[in-house]
């Protein structure tokens, strides 16, 4: 079976000669199968512009397809689909608007289609399921082509593209909490050529929560139109725009007694606050040219602007004499967030002699800016208390709600910027007939930095820096499904924000990746395996001190850790997602010696995820299919590194039924069937001799959801 990704083999001692298609690529196939599920894919999307298989490229890459994301009925990037990956988690604080996914002991960078749309602060939205195509996780440093990232990673979300099949479908969900939920997806052609193409998903939600007065309605609308100019060059242009509304953006629980010690639906919201909204553009545009068999030129762009605007409450003080009391504070919040990325490169492959070389190079062009009103910055904002009695807590409360009128860029209390500009290079070289490829990669990028007081005006730093980043990967075929791979990489990183400490712009992070892995395909590769182990440093680490609520950098930071990754079908009807990771990062190095040996943020040392699926292959029961999974993390660390907290194992069991044919689907699945207590994010606040308030995100209850599809 050959993928619509795929390219044929590469024929031994000749450049790659193939008859291009690419005005007609597909991002991904759709095959309507009994017993199919596309959980192993071995090749990664165009976006990240590596044409090499994943079996043989010299990085630890692990694709989530959609069909994976619909079997677990997530409706949105923040729910399950880290438990794909091994390793990956989320820090939940935020998990109703953006998406903060860690892995490899640090925080890993978001991208849209291969771009880098990681914004200051927060943002981008969190990316509804209706949209994505699939989910990109690299393993370890990209920025020799893809942006500039932590060198723990980064993700890439795939959005869905025309692809002429003239398909129309539509879905309906239903839950716990009052979940109802509507989408489509519409794909075809506007011309009976075929020239002119569309796609357009959208979805709709109106969603209670778990918690008392929360929820989350939103719309997604995604239009996507391309336009095929020849048999090797297209132009196309999507645009996503993406609305929410919700009480609190986040599902934070404050306690005196301690983690998880409240009920699960206890809240510190209150009815009588307006909603918070949030509103998010995208767009994008692509321009590809196949010049000829062996090259081709790509340029991508994309613009994307987020605003969030409402009041919510927060608790950042301890009332040792009461410390039943929650002291909330209501906090005014209003930010624009933007982010430009262009992207041209060229990509082709020639020989020298016996060498083949699969070579990219192009520019990266990114700015970033970001401005807002906090009222926690705001010294002249109302900073009544508002406590609630969490063993009897009353709602529906009188307070001032801080809302501040006029031009954001009036009343402002933070403006950043961060820009870059790059040139980057990649060449795969490939020798001994392709059983050998050795990459070499290399980036020279120019950033600036800045940091405002936007009300006073007043600049409080900058930073400018040039630096180089090398790349060198060695890959070695054992067999033709069975390799070995060895990868050095660095990355540079700048930061927005300002030392709170020496008053300066934060210095960039820095940091060093060494890794190596095999890579195997069993059964003519319906399934594969992954195992790497690896060590990464980090210099200049930003973190916050909670006691006294400042920013600063560390001097360094190590992660270690061995990681594996099994996904596809195992035999016939029966596909898995099997993965473990084992994680250790710690403060290695700092101006303060009683920092050094610390866990750093969010670390959880053990994660192991299971899930299955298996199509019944009894013609009674012909189109059923059942489901099931686990998420298991122990030695979970908290939010801050003075705080060495250990939170309580993680463990999440879930289970589904489905049944489908040519047109219809039906799928029911009930996640946390052991209705566990499960939470994360933990911190206690303000942090004084570990003394304080307990803060916790609790994570739902026992759940159910319904969807029904169709197809015409």
């Amino acid at each position: 079976m050959v993928f619509a990704q795929e390219k044929p083999s590469i024929k031994k001692d000749s450049v790659r000669i193939a008859k291009d298609t690419s005005a007609k690529t597909l991002s991904e196939v759709k095959i309507s199968s009994r017993y199919y599920r596309r959980y192993n894919i071995n090749k990664s999307s165009a976006t990240l512009k590596v044409n090499t298989p994943l079996l043989q490229l010299p990085q630890n890459i692990q694709e989530i397809d959609q069909s994976i994301i619909a079997d677990q009925q997530a409706i949105s990037v923040n729910e399950s689909v880290t438990r794909n990956v091994s390793g990956a988690t989320r820090n939940n604080n935020a998990d109703l608007y953006t998406s903060y996914v860690f892995m490899r002991g640090a925080q890993i960078t978001p991208m849209r289609n291969g771009l880098d749309l990681s914004m200051i602060y927060a943002g981008p939205s969190a990316e509804d399921a209706a949209i994505i195509s699939r989910v990109e996780f690299i393993k370890g440093p990209s920025s020799y082509i893809n942006g500039l990232f932590d060198p723990a990673g980064s993700y890439n979300i795939v959005t869905k593209q025309p692809m002429g099949t003239n398909t129309r479908e539509i879905g309906f969900s239903v839950g716990s909490f009052n979940l109802y939920r509507a989408n489509v997806d519409f794909d075809g052609n506007l011309d009976k050529a075929g020239k002119w193409q569309y796609r357009l998903n959208a979805a709709g939600q109106k969603a209670k929560s778990f918690q008392r007065y929360n929820f989350n309605d939103k719309v997604v609308v995604d239009p996507v139109l391309k336009y095929n100019i020849n048999n090797h060059s297209y132009l196309s242009a999507e645009y996503i725009f993406q609305t929410q509304r919700f009480q609190q953006y986040f599902a934070t629980v404050f306690a005196p007694d301690g983690f998880a010690s409240l009920p699960t639906d206890f809240t510190i919201n209150d009815p009588n606050k307006a909603p918070m909204k949030s509103i998010e553009h995208n767009g994008f545009l692509s321009y590809h040219n196949a010049f000829n068999a062996n090259w081709q030129l790509t340029i991508n762009a994309a613009y994307a602007h987020d605003h969030l605007e409402g009041t919510y409450f927060f608790v950042s003080r301890y009332n040792a004499a009461q410390p039943n009391l929650i002291m909330r504070r209501a906090t005014y919040e209003r930010l624009n967030t933007d982010v430009l990325a262009i992207q041209p490169y060229i990509s082709g492959v020639f020989n020298t002699g016996s060498i083949r070389h699969d070579f990219t190079g192009g520019l990266d062009i990114n700015h970033k800016s970001f401005l807002s009103y906090s009222g926690s910055n705001d010294p002249t904002a109302n900073q009544t208390l508002y406590p609630l009695d969490a063993s009897n807590p009353v709602y529906g409360i009188a307070f001032d709600a801080n809302v501040r009128g006029g031009a954001l860029s009036d009343i402002a209390t933070d403006q950043q910027s961060i820009s870059y500009q790059a040139a980057y290079m990649q060449d795969e070289l490939g020798m001994l007939e392709g059983k050998l490829r050795l990459t070499f990669g290399a980036r020279f990028t120019f950033s600036e930095t800045g940091v405002q007081k936007s009300v006073s005006k007043t600049s409080l730093g900058t930073t400018k820096n040039n630096v180089f980043t090398p790349k060198i990967g060695l890959s070695y075929s054992l067999l033709p499904d069975f390799s070995v791979y060895g990868l050095y990489d660095e990355t540079f990183t700048p930061q927005s924000g300002v030392n709170t400490t020496t008053g300066e712009a934060f210095k960039p992070l820095k940091g060093q990746n060494l890794e190596f892995g095999l890579k195997k395909d069993w059964m003519n590769g319906k399934w594969n395996t992954t195992v790497s182990i690896y060590r990464i440093i980090r210099d200049n680490v930003k973190v916050s001190d909670p006691s006294i609520n400042v920013q600063t950098q560390l001097g360094q930071t190590l992660s270690k850790g061995v990681e594996f990754d099994l996904k596809g079908e195992i035999f016939k009807g029966l596909n898995a997602v099997i993965n473990y990771a084992y994680t250790d990062s710690h403060i290695s190095k700092d101006t303060n010696p009683a920092r050094i040996g610390l866990i750093t943020p969010f670390r959880v040392k053990h994660i192991q995820n299971t899930w299955l699926n298996y199509a019944i292959p009894f013609a009674a029961l012909k189109g059923f299919s059942v489901s099931a999974g686990y998420q298991w993390q122990v030695g979970r660390a908290g939010r801050y590194e003075l705080q060495q907290l250990t939170l309580a194992p993680l463990l999440r069991l879930d289970g589904g039924v489905g049944w489908s044919n040519s047109r219809f689907s039906v799928n029911g699945i009930v996640n946390n069937i052991l209705n566990r207590f499960n939470y994360g994010s933990g911190w206690i606040t303000p942090s004084s001799a570990n003394i304080g308030t307990f803060a916790y995100v609790p994570y739902p209850p026992r759940e159910f959801r319904l969807n029904l599809g169709y197809k015409f």
